[in-house]
């Protein structure tokens, strides 16, 4: 690979990243707190790809004039071609998926799939909610009180959450939210079966107001908790789909 092609990739691939940083897309990949390095390493590719650039702008043709053109080039490969590692050009990918694609948040597909959905907190009795009617919960916590702590501390409570549809397969829709521990690549989901739900297409972002009712199981990683609708309003997505 030719040197202003790597300098221009260098660039290509920075700017990308710069590009998402800059916004909100990046947290469709990645958790929040990555922001400053991501934007950091964006600026760094692209300053070192100018100077690259430069560089070969400003020594390129000296350097053709020092080699003989009759006298092959010597390249590890022997073949006198003047190539770098094929495998160089596989960061074009990430730079067109960005400016082409745009790959959205993860969403129902990935919650569907994920055959866990209650990890054990390391404190399994979970503490009081706090004052509020409805009171504001995240989806995974609503999981964690129902099978971890059997519904104890939501027993009685109108609780509110947001998150997406995930249809299930043997009936209704899950209310699904999924949490990075760093990237997408390690999401986890949390779904509730919810009661008494309109039917919606999969991946709509809904706020539900409900109740907890026994039933979906304790005490397992792959227990399903329920939750008795009384409200549900569409929503956009938020700007951070994860928790």
């Amino acid at each position: 690979m030719r040197r202003d092609v790597q300098a221009v990739i260098l660039i290509l691939l920075g700017g990308a990243i710069l590009r998402i940083s800059i916004g909100d897309t990046f947290l469709n990949y990645v958790k929040d707190v990555m922001k400053p390095f991501l934007i950091a390493s964006g600026a760094v590719l692209v300053v070192l790809g100018i100077l690259a650039l430069i560089d070969v702008l400003r020594h390129g043709r000296d350097d053709d004039e020092e080699t003989p053109h009759d006298e092959p080039h010597e390249h590890d490969d022997g073949h006198g071609h003047a190539h770098g590692p094929r495998a160089a050009w596989m960061l074009l990918v990430p730079v067109l998926a960005i400016f082409l694609i745009a790959p959205p948040a993860l969403g129902a597909y990935a919650a569907a799939r994920d055959t866990t959905n209650a990890i054990q907190p390391r404190v399994a009795a979970a503490p009081p909610l706090p004052p509020g009617d409805p009171v504001t919960v995240t989806v995974s916590d609503y999981v964690g009180r129902a099978v971890w702590d059997e519904g104890r501390s939501l027993e009685g409570r109108n609780v509110q959450m947001t998150g997406f549809v995930t249809p299930n397969p043997e009936g209704g829709w899950w209310l699904s939210r999924l949490a990075l521990a760093c990237c997408a690549a390690d999401a986890l989901a949390s779904k509730i079966q919810v009661l008494d739900a309109p039917d919606l297409p999969a991946n709509t972002w809904v706020t539900v107001t409900g109740t907890w009712v026994p039933g979906g199981g304790t005490k397992s990683d792959t227990a399903i908790p329920l939750l008795q609708v009384s409200d549900l309003v569409e929503v956009p997505q938020p700007k951070n789909p994860y928790e």
